[in-house]
């Protein structure tokens, strides 16, 4: 049997261009690729098959980059491309496949039929089954039987009549429900901004509600393909605008509708306002999902995912990208420990085996308890000087320095009392009482330490200092845990941790410090729910 070769469109839009044994094909905008854009060239790409040895020299002629497996090919360079390798005409866009029939030995790929694809051409082209990104996850769903008998299993799930907007805790969280959504134990959620849609202005942010486009032509395919196959589609989006008042939400309700009759299959929207447990990472649009939107259904964790762009992507991840805006999406599903797809990933099928990634700087999860320090407890009256971030864990580490020494030390806390003056008054009169003082602020430089080890000298007693090992990442961490517990503590603002970094210097003897106590985090928690949600990601860096 003689070999064949196939250039296939991966969303059937147009027939199977043939590849012949040692022939140059030039393939680019025309009427056999239904490709009308003009930033793609006539002549983009010049293909050579080598049906022998199964391999497809691809040279780029267009200006514009085309793509090979998300990244851009370089114009006039030679690639040598095997079986089943996908390529883009113009990078991001118009994803094709190089098949040979038959495959090569040692190929998984299944026979293609390449003469009866060829025969179609004057036919109307079927609708291209969803690219496999997971095979259990996505797989073929096409057997009548099999569809009749999960319509079978899901004939009692209430399907929407109708086009539903709900208000959660004062507007903390919006959902849309469209018509026709239907709970399921198979979940398909996805991020909104940069994964189904995109600015039609080219900025990062839309200049208002109008300001939108599909992101990747198979959006609406394989959302339709996972719609069929019972998945219940979600969309899962932080929107800070509305929550601070730049939207307003009867227009992003419209924006929302719009995007949905666009796509053209039944979704359910959640949308994040505000800053609580309900945005990414945390939780709580998920579990909300879960809880009281799926009519009871057990969501099945292996068979569900997520896709978002926030991933942490670094600068030039592909050739001219930017990095990504946060980790939120990406971190989210770690909270949840749902399989992750990055949109590039799930709608054009691309290895991400060598994008990089950043870390989070802090993983709470990685922390671990440790023993009280007794060193930080002495046997002379004294100042403890305190030094470290907001957020720290100064005042739990006063708390305990306290009850573990009977009383004998007693904090004096700038939040509490206002300023450093009045703190110092404070202080003198427990020293005078004999007692010793634990000094409860940030201290983050030799001039404001300075002020303890003057008193400690005027007042004639010893000076130490006890200094948190906390990074700045960390006390954001536990800044954000104190918000979502809605604990007494104020929240305090990214640009507080920002002046203290600024601010800082270590502390050393030569300040007046008769001992420098380096203390680490010691996690308390009051219940195993408080304790679940700290070891979460709640940064979106």
């Amino acid at each position: 049997m003689v070999r064949q070769c196939i250039l296939r469109c991966l969303l059937d839009s147009h027939a199977p261009v043939k590849l012949p044994h040692n022939v140059e094909i030039l393939v680019g905008r025309s009427k056999i690729t239904k490709i009308k854009d003009q930033s793609c060239s006539r002549h983009q790409l010049c293909l050579k098959a080598d049906c022998d040895e199964c391999v497809v020299e691809v040279k780029q002629l267009g200006i514009n980059p085309s793509g090979l497996d998300g990244f851009a090919m370089k114009k006039d360079a030679t690639y040598k491309l095997g079986h089943g390798t996908k390529i883009e005409i113009l990078l991001n866009f118009y994803a094709h496949v190089i098949e040979f029939d038959p495959p090569p030995e040692g190929s998984d790929t299944p026979k293609v039929n390449t003469k009866r694809k060829l025969e179609e051409e004057e036919e109307s082209p079927r609708k291209r089954k969803t690219l496999k990104v997971e095979e259990e996850e996505l797989s073929d769903t096409s057997n009548s039987t099999n569809k009749f008998q999960k319509t079978m299993m899901n004939q009692d799930i209430p399907e929407t009549a109708e086009n539903v907007w709900e208000e959660i805790d004062k507007g903390e969280l919006y959902i849309f429900t469209s018509k026709g959504v239907k709970s399921s134990s198979k979940i398909a959620a996805f991020d909104m901004d940069g994964t189904l849609i995109k600015t039609k202005s080219g900025k990062v942010h839309p200049v208002d509600t109008n300001d939108w486009q599909i992101a990747f032509p198979p959006v609406s395919q394989k959302l339709k393909d996972l719609f069929a196959k019972n998945y219940k589609v979600i969309i899962l989006s932080n929107q800070a605008p509305i929550g601070n008042g730049r939207v307003k939400i009867e227009d992003f309700k419209k924006k929302i509708e719009n995007i949905v009759a666009k796509i053209d299959v039944p979704i359910q929207a959640f949308i994040a306002t505000g800053k609580g447990f309900y945005r990414k990472p945390t939780t709580g649009m998920w579990t909300f999902l879960v809880e009281k939107k799926n009519d009871g259904l057990e969501v099945n964790m292996d068979k569900s995912f997520y896709c978002g762009d926030a991933a942490g992507r670094v600068a030039n991840w592909a050739p001219g990208k930017k990095k990504d805006h946060s980790m939120a999406d990406k971190l989210m599903a770690e909270n949840l420990g749902l399989k992750f797809y990055t949109p590039e990933q799930y709608f054009l099928g691309h290895s991400i085996a060598n994008v990089p990634f950043s870390n989070p700087e802090f993983v709470s999860k990685h922390l671990t308890p440790e023993p009280f320090n007794d060193n930080l407890i002495g046997e002379e009256k004294e100042i403890l000087v305190l030094v470290g971030f907001p957020g720290s864990g100064k005042s739990f580490l006063a708390k305990q320095i306290e009850k573990k020494s009977q009383h004998r030390y007693v904090a004096v806390c700038r939040d509490i009392l206002g300023t450093w003056q009045k703190c110092a008054a404070e202080a003198k009169k427990l020293l005078q009482q004999g007692k010793s003082v634990i000094v409860d602020s940030t201290n983050p430089d030799i001039e404001s330490r300075g002020r303890w080890t003057s008193l400690a000298k005027e007042m004639g007693v010893q000076c130490r200092c006890a200094r948190m090992a906390t990074t700045k990442a960390h006390a954001q961490h536990n800044n954000k845990f104190r918000e979502l517990m809605k604990t007494k503590h104020v929240p305090v603002n990214d640009i507080v941790f920002h002046s203290y970094k600024n601010k800082y210097t270590d502390p050393t003897p030569s300040e007046g410090f008769k001992e420098i106590i380096v203390v680490n985090f010691n996690p308390c928690f009051e219940d195993k729910e408080a304790e679940q949600v700290y070891r979460m990601h709640l940064l979106e860096k």
